[in-house]
């Protein structure tokens, strides 16, 4: 059987590089699989390219259609895309040759809609992992607090000048709805909760639409640091520091779904509620902020370190006790299954995909939502957490749930259903 995973990039992104882990663990397996993308920046020759001058040509044409579409406003110009341009991917030759085609994150130029409806004509096996949920509105990628994607969309917080009941939101709603109907697509969400708000569309109602998280390179965390490893930013951290570390990090920490007022509120209130327990501890935060006197206000011991990526990463999760996350959703939670991989100990809250992860009282605290007296207090447990919550066992949480190997297994057995 040949699988052949389209993405729109093979490096660049989070949808991007789970859907390049999940291949390299169906190859490891003995499945053919295979990537076709419009941006390639690996080396691997079983990722292939779309012709690279016409999908930038149709990137260039998307936006520039919702840029005059928007009345010239560049405003959340990114948040949305219409999949009215793409390139021509039914004629390349791994697309003409595989059985089973797997839709991953195709905006922004790669695949249009009307490159779906000739996909799912040539009779092959279509399956469509939604990295964000763009599958269930008219152009927006993730629409918050917005419920007009229930009702057809219409009057589009993201067009800022040219808002109506019929503007481009609604016309793409509309043309996604008679696509939807007709095409034989297994749509699969990445967390349970993402399910939950997709089957809130009209557009993906009565659709069976499976469940099957990212695949996680959990073998690449230990739940120790190493010291032959540890990088001098790091280093400075753990060395002499008796402190518990309290991680939070994002890439970017001042993204309004991220909340991370909420964070240092909480933080503020924890240290409030229990003094003696706050002056053993230390926040630790990590990701783009534009403004890094937001910290300031912060009543306990606390630490920037910018970007941290790779080895950097990993070792701080390795030297933290608890891995914090304030987001208002998420769609899966990457940083909880960071930290735990690690051994750290997530708080959160469960208004998302965080609820597929973490189990409140065995792996982890669930904070009610947008309380940051509960946050405090789930920290306090968390903190003083008993034996239990071994880091190994953390570690083992994750392993046995989201290993690239578990979700290939997970993906297969979806692949193989009559």
């Amino acid at each position: 059987m040949k699988i052949l995973f389209l993405s729109t990039n093979d490096e660049l992104g989070g949808a991007a590089i789970v859907t390049k882990r999940l291949v390299k663990a169906l190859r490891r397996r003995g499945e053919d699989a295979r990537m076709l993308v419009a941006h390639k920046n690996g080396d691997e020759p079983w990722v292939g390219q779309v012709n690279p001058v016409v999908s930038s040509a149709a990137k260039v044409a998307e936006r520039g259609d919702i840029f005059f579409e928007n009345g010239f406003n560049l405003a959340d110009l990114w948040k949305v895309s219409t999949g009215r341009f793409g390139s021509a991917i039914c004629r390349h030759k791994w697309v003409k040759e595989a059985d089973v085609v797997v839709i991953n994150w195709i905006n922004q130029g790669f695949m249009s809609l009307g490159g779906l409806n000739k996909l799912c004509s040539s009779g092959k096996r279509v399956l469509w992992v939604m990295h964000d949920l763009w599958c269930a509105t008219g152009i927006c990628h993730l629409p918050g607090e917005c419920q007009r994607f229930t009702t057809g969309c219409g009057q589009c917080p993201f067009l800022h000048q040219r808002k109506s009941a019929t503007d481009l939101s609604h016309r793409v709603w509309k043309r996604k709805k008679q696509l939807f109907s007709q095409l034989p697509v297994q749509f699969i969400a990445v967390s349970h909760w993402q399910r939950d708000i997709a089957y809130k569309s009209p557009l993906l109602q009565g659709k069976d639409i499976e469940v099957l998280p990212h695949a996680f390179p959990v073998e690449e965390y230990r739940v120790k640091p190493d010291a032959d490893m540890l990088p001098e930013k790091i280093r400075g951290i753990i060395a002499g520091n008796p402190r518990k570390l309290i991680a939070m990090g994002a890439a970017r920490l001042d993204d309004p779904v991220k909340d991370l007022p909420m964070a240092i509120e909480s933080l503020n209130t924890f240290v409030m509620r229990h003094p003696e327990m706050a002056a053993q501890c230390e926040a630790v935060f990590f990701g783009g902020v534009r403004n890094p006197d937001a910290f300031n206000v912060i009543k306990m011991p606390w630490r920037y370190l910018g970007e941290l990526h790779g080895n950097d990463l990993r070792q701080l999760y390795a030297a933290a006790s608890v891995v914090l996350s304030t987001s208002k959703f998420e769609t899966m939670g990457a940083t909880l299954m960071e930290g735990m991989a690690a051994g750290a100990i997530p708080v959160t809250f469960g208004r998302g995909g965080q609820t597929d992860i973490v189990t409140p009282g065995e792996n982890g605290f669930v904070a009610d939502y947008g309380s940051p007296e509960s946050v405090a207090e789930c920290l306090a447990k968390a903190l003083s957490a008993p034996l239990s919550f071994s880091r190994q066992s953390q570690h083992n949480s994750v392993a046995g749930r989201f290993s690239a190997s578990a979700v290939a297994d997970r993906f297969m057995a979806i692949v193989n259903q009559p």
